[in-house]
């Protein structure tokens, strides 16, 4: 089983991070309205000095921040 930060790349700008139970680690977002939503992170990509999440939301895979607030 898989636990802990992988890269994805050579260059290390693409991680993913595995929880105890070996899946993707969970992100909870909130939407414009106030909505509690949750998603897996596909993966994480360096954006400066920040690291952005993408996501699967609405059908699209979209890279947001995280804190972020998702359209409705």
């Amino acid at each position: 089983m898989r636990t802990g930060l992988y890269y994805l790349n050579n260059s290390g700008h693409r991680w993913v991070i595995f929880d105890e139970t070996g899946r993707r680690e969970q992100r909870t977002f909130e939407t414009k309205n106030g909505k509690k939503v949750v998603r897996r992170v596909n993966y994480y990509e360096a954006f400066g000095n920040f690291a952005t999440c993408n996501i699967s939301y609405k059908g699209k895979r979209i890279n947001v921040f995280p804190d972020t607030l998702l359209n409705d």
